[in-house]
């Protein structure tokens, strides 16, 4: 009898901690600068912490010609970069999103953002993408804790079983161009979102050359 009772205890002591070893953070909405939600397919600059530029943008990196690689350019304020969630009338954290640049390219191809291996391990973000393959779908995580304002990270993380999970970080190239890439000792770059806008009024796609 007491082997029974001290079974049916172990049991129940399982099923009451098994919640709280499986639980993961809830999908929240991502948040721009001035705290309001991001809308999908609507340009936002994807700015570092530390200032209003130095965004990403298109460029040319290795192979020197198309398709173009996801760079975060110092001197330049950025290129507009769009996000849909599909279903979702808003961009939530830890789902997986389609990421585009809603510009035009000397490349004539989608700027949809994929990956693409450089290596054993090692992976460019680049574009020529297609929504509907694994290779593009990334997630946005929100920096835990409590801070003046939000903080995000981009990870390639496909919710499929089997597939890689690991931060999308800045990759300095040999010529010094700062490349998003996935792989070994790559840390989370970190971002914050401001909406594009021109005197007021949203701005429209334009060209990269």
């Amino acid at each position: 009898m007491k082997v029974a009772m001290f079974l049916h205890l172990l049991l129940l002591l399982a099923l009451n901690t098994q919640p709280l070893l499986a639980a993961e953070p809830e999908p929240e909405p991502v948040v721009d600068k001035q705290g309001n939600p991001l809308v999908p397919g609507v340009g936002y600059y994807v700015w570092p912490l530390w200032a209003d530029d130095g965004g990403l943008t298109l460029g040319q990196t290795r192979n020197k010609t198309c398709p173009l690689d996801v760079i975060r350019d110092p001197s330049f304020i950025g290129s507009p970069v769009a996000f849909y969630a599909e279903g979702l009338g808003h961009i939530p954290t830890l789902t997986d999103l389609t990421i585009d640049f809603p510009v035009f390219t000397v490349c004539n191809q989608p700027t949809v953002w994929r990956l693409s291996k450089q290596g054993a391990g090692f992976w460019f973000v680049s574009t020529r993408g297609n929504p509907e393959d694994i290779t593009s779908k990334f997630k946005i995580e929100r920096l835990a804790g409590d801070h003046a304002y939000e903080i995000y990270s981009f990870k390639f993380c496909p919710s499929v079983p089997g597939t890689i999970c690991a931060p999308v970080g800045t990759f300095e190239d040999v010529d010094g161009t700062k490349v998003m890439a996935v792989g070994d000792n790559i840390e989370p770059y970190y971002v914050r979102f401001q909406k594009v806008f021109i005197n007021g009024q949203e701005k429209k796609p334009f060209s990269i050359v």
